[in-house]
């Protein structure tokens, strides 16, 4: 989902109380390509810090400067991104909760489109014209490290990073910090990351699945049939034949009508993003590019044998996420793979108040055979990483600036409706999006799903934090018939979204990327043109080519530089799993 429709599920999902928790910018391509990340710490000039000795030096995690500290960074914002009144991305909550609690000044040298940043932030690396913290990806800050342009942090991470912070950064074996860590050096503040959320499941037209008389989901035939159902008989009852089975977009790995859990169903791991590619190990032990193996096959057939059957609108190759959900807001289609944030968007969650008979459920992606289907995840490591100006006077600030966030936003004291999401005169904001520097706890959400299913079963919501309890509240107020908190319930109830993950984590179903790296050279110059290859390749097989025209493309694949990032993934393997 690209950024913008990012905005519009936390607006639906903030008056279901049921998403408060999802900080970054779930990944996707939705409507303008690869727009993730929460909002992208930035830019301005290194200012007239305070001498070191006044850095802090109590090692507290939330010590105040005093006097104040100036530090400058950019920001890259969706060009819709909206404001209360009074405020900018100049004078928000975040800025002022640096100068009162901090003691630090935050100035923004520039602010950019989302669809211009990475332009102007290379242009930035070129010209040496830096702040003093900046966000980057992965392959910006490996060129920022090859010149020696940007702090190690790992003894300042270490010395001020908040428990809260270095807990959330420990989860899943440290995964969020990998693409930052150069030669075992940590070389930024890894910001949102991708946590283990984001990954397939299946969301159903469950009314129509009923009416239909069709069995729950437990295999890919199951789910097969009913993509078929849906099309040929009749699910609205309007008589006629116009209706969509399977919901899909051109962009084939998006975090709302993609592919990957059809593909994972068949036990085949293609890209995880846009910019991502999915390393799986052999029997023998070395790291190969889940797209090219010969599980793909079976998978595009059953998309091709979908097509044919009319059960996959023509057009999904112009349609973008946003022009694909238009069938299913209409009433029109009745599957799509997705995360657990598209009840958000596109999904109302307010939709069951204005038709009770509506209803939509998440499914676990089936398999197609005896062994259970693995999910995949998008790169667990951060979106960006905050980079840190060679020089700069203060780099623990930044990560005080971290611990801010999380002491905001996850911890028991928390404020999320200050800090993270509101709504004033009727109009709802996305503040998380203001701060400069940000991040995610991977687990929070379970975290937060396994407390208010047991406070739902005992009653006892005392246990609860603020964001918790309004959870709580939102199933409380469904179950009493309240049918605006159906949203709330779709995502933490016991048919919910987020027990779908659970059901992931607890049966070990989940299958995350073994390469964890920043870009390869060769990935740097031949990735996008090796995607574009595969994202062809399966638009023609869908449509009608060969199937094993699959064949063909693999070995252009390797040719095309496929083999060389091989090579490459396995020296970076190599070296640090020794």
């Amino acid at each position: 989902m690209g950024k913008r429709n990012v905005k519009l599920a936390f607006a639906a999902s903030l008056a279901a109380m049921m998403m408060l928790s999802a900080c970054s910018g779930n990944s996707g391509n939705g409507g303008n390509g690869n727009g993730n990340a929460a909002s992208n710490g930035g830019n301005a000039s290194s200012g007239n810090a305070a001498n070191a000795g006044n850095a802090g030096g109590d090692a507290n995690p939330l010590g105040k400067y005093d006097p104040p500290i100036d530090l400058s960074t950019f920001r890259c914002m969706n060009d819709a991104e909206t404001y209360p009144p009074g405020d900018s991305i100049d004078k928000n909550v975040w800025y002022t909760a640096y100068q009162e609690e901090l003691g630090i000044n935050v100035t923004n040298k520039w602010t950019v489109s989302t669809t211009q940043c990475e332009e102007k932030t290379n242009l930035s690396i070129v010209s040496g014209d830096l702040p003093d913290f900046f966000p980057v990806d992965t392959k910006q800050l490996k060129n920022l490290v090859d010149a020696g342009m940007v702090e190690d942090m790992t003894e300042v991470f270490d010395k001020y990073a908040s428990p809260l912070v270095k807990e959330a950064y420990a989860a899943n074996n440290g995964v969020a910090t990998t693409a930052a860590t150069f030669d075992g050096k940590l070389m930024a503040i890894p910001g949102t990351t991708r946590g283990l959320n984001n990954v397939d499941m299946v969301w159903i037209r469950e009314d129509w699945r009923k009416k239909l008389n069709l069995p729950e989901p437990k295999t890919m035939d199951d789910l097969l049939n009913i993509i078929k159902a849906f099309v040929d008989q009749d699910p609205d009852g309007d008589g006629k034949k116009d209706t969509i089975g399977l919901t899909m977009g051109k962009n084939f790995y998006d975090g709302y009508a993609g592919l990957a859990g059809f593909f994972n169903a068949f036990h085949a791991y293609p890209y995880t993003s846009a910019s991502t590619s999915m390393w799986i190990q052999d029997k023998d032990g070395k790291l190969v590019y889940g797209g090219i193996q010969p599980e793909m096959k079976p998978a595009l057939q059953a998309l091709q044998d979908l097509y044919k059957a009319g059960a996959i609108d023509p057009q999904f190759v112009v349609y973008d996420g946003a022009k694909a959900a238009e069938a299913e807001n209409q009433g029109k289609a009745g599957v799509h793979f997705g995360y657990f944030w598209n009840i958000g968007w596109p999904i109302d969650g307010m939709a069951k108040k204005n038709d009770p008979s509506i209803e939509w459920k998440p499914y676990p992606v089936p398999s197609v055979d005896g062994t259970p289907a693995m999910v995949q995840v998008p790169d667990p490591t951060a979106f960006w990483n905050f980079a840190v100006k060679k020089g700069t006077k203060h780099p623990e600030a930044i990560v005080k600036m971290m611990n801010l966030f999380f002491e905001h936003i996850f911890s028991d004291n928390a404020e999320p409706e200050k800090y993270h999401s509101g709504t004033v005169d009727g109009k709802s904001y996305g503040y998380f999006d203001y701060a400069a520097v940000q991040g995610e706890h991977p687990e929070k959400n379970q975290i937060a799903f396994r407390k208010v299913s047991e406070a739902m079963k005992s009653g006892d919501a005392s246990g609860l934090n603020p964001e918790q309890k309004k959870y709580y509240d939102a199933l409380k107020k469904y179950q009493e018939g309240d049918l605006t908190q159906w949203g709330g319930d779709r995502t933490w109830g016991p048919e919910g979204s987020f027990s779908v993950l659970e059901n992931y984590k607890d049966n070990n179903l989940i299958k995350i990327n073994e390469f964890l790296g920043a870009p390869t050279n060769t990935m740097a110059t031949k990735g996008s043109i090796l995607m574009d290859l595969e994202s062809k390749m399966i638009t023609k097989i869908i449509l009608g080519d060969p199937v094993d025209s699959f064949d063909q493309y693999v070995q252009t694949w390797k040719q095309s530089g496929g083999d060389q990032i091989t090579q490459e993934v396995n020296d970076w393997y190599a070296k640090n799993h020794q």
